[in-house]
């Protein structure tokens, strides 16, 4: 089975997008709690602040403790790190994703850029049947994003974070 270490993910990119792997290094470096910039191989110089990624920060004390974890791809635009995308697991059968952008970087298409490159080079790893999502059923937006990517709507589900839940599938073709 394939892991979603940061050296299995490839570096992404989109019309307005570099998807790039979260490393150890970004991790830690966000940890401490301050704005940094670093200069990134393939991009150059990108910009995190504090409010990045957003809710995807609870997991990242679990991703500094082993460099080998991987929260998926940092979304990047005009050098400002702008949220994050990710497998939830291993790259095996049906693979569920999550993203999140910052609040300012919403409503712009961007988020369904990002499913739309990451949920493509998902299918073409032989191992993956199909790639998963869940989205609160009060978060329009998200059902849009996913929607807009090919999606369907298969069931209904409940989490204690985010109460009911509309799920979704995208099948490889063919």
């Amino acid at each position: 089975m394939v892991s979603a270490s940061p050296s299995s993910l490839p570096h992404l990119t989109t019309p307005r997008l570099t998807l790039l792997p979260l490393t150890h290094e970004i991790v830690v470096r966000q940890l401490e709690g301050q704005p940094f910039t670093l200069d990134l191989p393939g991009v150059g110089l990108v910009r995190f602040d504090t409010e990045w990624p957003g809710d995807a920060l609870a997991i990242f004390p679990t991703l500094a403790e082993d460099a080998a974890l991987s929260g998926g791809w940092v979304l990047i635009q005009a050098g400002e790190a702008i949220g994050m995308i990710g497998p939830k697991g291993l790259l095996w059968g049906a693979v569920e994703i999550g993203y999140g952008l910052r609040p300012q970087s919403w409503n712009q298409g961007l988020a369904t850029e990002a499913v739309q490159a990451v949920s493509a080079w998902l299918l073409t790893l032989p191992q993956v049947t199909r790639v998963t999502a869940e989205t609160a059923v009060g978060n329009v937006a998200s059902a849009r994003v996913l929607e807009k990517s090919g999606f369907a709507e298969v069931g209904q589900g409940f989490s204690e974070d985010d109460g009911e839940l509309r799920l979704w599938t995208l099948e490889r073709e063919g």
